[in-house]
């Protein structure tokens, strides 16, 4: 489960269960499955949460849906044959992951979140701006260092037009001076807003830091609302403190934690880093390799005066569930994990200090996201256990010869630079009619391909990255950028297209065609599974009570 998609489900269920605490003890049953039931009181804290989630109305088609679910859980869980997966490491450390993460949510929600406030002055003055339209002009420079000189030309005299004809790649705002239109708040960056709307007309100002790079920003017009009255203030009022709320987190999360950690009392060694490095390897950091042995008595990284040895850091980063810990793929990312890890302990440090570890919503959440664990676990181990004959798999192969070809290859011309200005100097003389290969040959940075005229012969399309729609839409012989790379600047040429085409059957191997198979029937596989254990497990429903539930009362009480 990817960290923001985390972060927000920790928190919708939070606001589930503060809305459900005090709801009156219902010990009615609704289902009993075998030896287990299912209490009214319980199936009202799923149910809720999911029309909350969803925004779909009550129904009785939806209850009896949730019910299936929780008892088919229950099912799962208590009553098939889980002995190995309850035993599988990566399972074990999935499940102390969100453990731990369930609470830190809750430390970030009561340290963070519940001590943000919203004073009268701003709500009025976001609602002075929500009815206030501006228009606004700007310059974008990826770093600091280039605003700071687009500004000095500006200062020495240097027309606005010109320096936009300059900085811009698209066209409209090469063409129009970066002239964005009117907007109102809540539209642009939070700091390209305030900024812009604290601008006099024709005003400018100094570079801005957005979320983007930096921005020059000009304020061409205003067009406010003729008539505010108190009563559209007080209607608005509630939802503009909400939003208000929202955009001061990232202020109050960066100022909590530079209470918690002070970057000055940081090192980590570079020697230590390079062994773990070594350790784990770059391609595949989530492998161990037997390189280098960690050294309990080497020094990582001290903080504070404490020493964390190699070997601590190495053991807290396998207790990293996979999917998070195959993302770091090179010595940088390995920097700032390293420090992710110092702080999680910090921050877990603060949370059991003040006893959240014990609060039951905490224990809710994790037990929630526990049960979607085992669930991810229990379907894969589901999918791999079944065995499909060749014949079944032969007539999906047919059936689908579209997802059984080669891959889509294409071909391009690359020139890499590094600097903004010269690429776009390069694409005004490309536009002019220069020669593409002559200029990757003169000025190309990568020696690969500015050996052979910038050319880069055909590759799989996935070869291309974030770039490869980009590629694959592109008329041949268009040229594409400048596209920023990582500090650099790209100008591509299509050379040519070739579409995938089906394979033969004999030379697809069969785990392929498998997964596919079991990944389109996964919901009848389950099914089927799910209808064996049924045969054996007694399951009866009280249709009465899930029909009387009165979910309004039970979301109020």
């Amino acid at each position: 489960m990817p960290l923001q998609y985390l972060t927000k489900t920790l928190f919708i269920l939070f606001l589930i269960l503060v809305n459900l605490t005090g709801q009156s003890s219902d010990n009615v049953s609704i289902v009993t499955v075998g030896q287990h039931k299912i209490y009214k009181d319980q199936f009202a804290d799923r149910y809720i949460d999911y029309l909350l989630a969803t925004g779909i109305k009550d129904n009785i088609v939806v209850r009896e849906a949730i019910l299936d679910n929780m008892i088919n859980e229950i099912l799962l869980y208590y009553y098939d044959d889980n002995e190995a997966l309850f035993s599988d490491v990566e399972y074990k450390k999935e499940l102390a992951w969100v453990e731990k993460q369930s609470v830190l949510a809750y430390l970030k929600d009561q340290e963070v979140y519940a001590k943000i406030n919203v004073s009268e002055k701003e709500v009025r003055q976001a609602f002075a701006r929500v009815n206030e339209k501006i228009a606004a002009s700007h310059l974008y420079a990826p770093t600091l260092e280039e605003a700071e000189n687009l500004y000095k030309l500006l200062e020495i005299g240097v027309d606005w037009d010109n320096i936009a004809a300059q900085v811009f790649t698209d066209s409209t705002l090469r063409n129009n001076g970066g002239y964005l239109g009117y907007f109102t708040w809540g539209d642009m960056d939070p700091a390209f807003e305030d900024a812009a709307y604290s601008l006099k007309i024709g005003e400018i100002s100094k570079p801005i830091k957005t979320s983007n790079g930096y921005s020059i920003i000009k304020l061409e017009d205003r067009n406010p609302h003729p008539l505010l009255t108190e009563y559209e203030f007080q209607t608005k009022k509630s939802k503009l403190e909400g939003v208000l709320s929202i955009k001061k987190k990232p202020e109050y999360e960066k100022k909590y934690l530079k209470s918690i950690f002070d970057e000055s009392k940081y090192s980590l060694s570079e020697k230590s880093l390079d062994n773990i490095t070594t350790y784990f390897g770059f391609s595949d950091i989530g492998k161990k390799e037997n390189s280098y042995q960690p050294n309990s008595n080497e020094t990582c990284l001290v903080y504070d005066g404490k020493k964390y040895s190699e070997q601590f850091i190495i053991d807290q980063m396998l207790q990293i569930p996979d999917y998070h810990r195959t993302k770091i793929i090179s010595k940088e990312i390995l920097k700032q994990a390293i420090k992710g890890i110092l702080l999680q302990n910090l921050l877990y440090s603060e949370a059991i200090k003040k006893d959240y570890i014990k609060n039951q919503l905490v224990i809710d959440v994790a037990d929630k996201l526990k049960m979607q664990v085992f669930l991810k676990y229990k379907m894969q181990q589901i999918l791999s256990d079944i065995k499909v004959s060749d014949s079944l798999l032969y007539q999906y192969y047919a059936n689908n010869l579209e997802s059984f070809k080669s891959l889509n290859e294409i071909s391009i011309q690359e020139i890499i630079v590094d600097n903004k200005l010269f690429s776009d100097s390069l694409i005004i003389m490309l536009e002019e009619g220069s020669d593409f290969g002559k200029l990757a040959k003169e000025f190309s940075l990568r020696d690969f391909s500015k050996k052979n005229n910038g050319i880069i012969d055909y590759a799989p399309l996935s070869k291309f990255g974030f770039l490869k729609s980009n590629f694959w839409e592109a008329e041949i012989d268009e040229i594409i950028g400048p596209i920023e790379l990582q500090g650099a600047y790209g100008i591509f040429k299509v050379l040519g297209k070739k579409k995938g085409e089906p394979k033969k059957f004999e030379n697809i191997n069969k785990n392929d065609i498998e997964y596919a198979y079991k990944n389109d029937f996964r919901k009848t596989i389950r099914e089927e599974y799910l209808e064996n254990i049924r045969k054996n497990v007694s399951v009866r429903i009280n249709r009465i009570v899930l029909n009387s539930i009165d979910i309004l009362t039970q979301s109020t009480n």
